[in-house]
Parts: C-alpha cells; sequence; structure tokens
C-alpha cells in the first residue's frame, strides 16, 4: 500500500507546478533604479539625478527602462554617448492599472475592469543599464504636414466612467 501511495504522490507531484512570481524579467547582476509615477504622461529623468546615481559616464544608447516585466521605449536627449549637464531621458509613463491584479482572482472572469489596481495607483519603473543593446527607444522623426496631408472627415473617442 505504501509503495501505490508513493508511486502516486510521484505523478502527482510530476502535474503540479509553482506559481509565477512575475519578477522573472530580472537580471540580478544588473543594478536597477527605481522610479514611481502615480499618473499618466510624459517624464522626465535629468542628467543630475542620473548622475547623483553614479551613472554620468553612462553611454546613452545602454539605458534600459522596465515596468511589470515589459521592456518600455524610452528617449534620450543624445542618441550616443555620455549625457550632458542638460540632456536628459524621457519616457511616456502610466500609472498603476488592474492587469498584474489577474493572478489575484480564483477566476480571473471576476474581475471588475482592468482599468484600476486594487492596490496603488502608484507603477514602479526601472532603469538599468544593459551594455548589450536591444534597448528600445523612440526616435525623433520630423513633422512635416506640407507634403499633402488630408483632414480626417471623422473623429471617434471612447470615454469610460468607472467606480
Amino acid at each position: 500500500m505504501k509503495r501505490i501511495l508513493f508511486i502516486a504522490v510521484l505523478i502527482w507531484g510530476g502535474f503540479t507546478h509553482a506559481q509565477p512570481f512575475n519578477n522573472e524579467w530580472i537580471d540580478y547582476n544588473k543594478t536597477c533604479y527605481k522610479f514611481l509615477v502615480g499618473s499618466n504622461g510624459l517624464f522626465r529623468i535629468q542628467q543630475s539625478v542620473l548622475a547623483s546615481q553614479g551613472l554620468a559616464n553612462t553611454p546613452a544608447e545602454h539605458f534600459q527602462l522596465w515596468r511589470n516585466g515589459q521592456q518600455v521605449p524610452l528617449y534620450t536627449s543624445v542618441a550616443s554617448g555620455t549625457l550632458g549637464a542638460s540632456d536628459f531621458i524621457e519616457f511616456w509613463g502610466a500609472m498603476n492599472d488592474g492587469r498584474p491584479d489577474k493572478p489575484l482572482y480564483r477566476n480571473p472572469d471576476h474581475q471588475l475592469n482592468e482599468t484600476w489596481s486594487l492596490e496603488t495607483d502608484t507603477a514602479a519603473y526601472f532603469l538599468t543599464v544593459n551594455p548589450a543593446g536591444n534597448n528600445l527607444r523612440i526616435l525623433s522623426t520630423p513633422n512635416n504636414l506640407v507634403a499633402g496631408a488630408t483632414p480626417e472627415t471623422f473623429f471617434y473617442h471612447t470615454q469610460g466612467i468607472y467606480y
């Protein structure tokens, strides 16, 4: 009987798995600098803030930004090289939403909406230095409307009210 129970436990153990902790994106060999964002908008990190953290001589192309395990594209005022005293990093930041809360529900359909988080409205962004490359960037492009742009005939806007 003990052998049968032992074999059954071994088979059952082969089908089980641990829950994800949502920190699989973290590279523990790199230092992360945390920035908190509590509203939607454009955020700027000045070179003086980076210098105070010891990142004054870091090339601009090595910066990488993360939120909720996803890389976020960012804009640097210089494409490559170290940032000068008046240079900066900019990114579009969004307040915390309810998407990371979905695993908290036994049945994910019971979540009222994904727009608001149950915990906080403040999202955490993590700035790291990745010299290997493949860092997402927002590129500046010229705004040339002379080349025959036609106005749209209508406009749709959807607004949500979430309680």
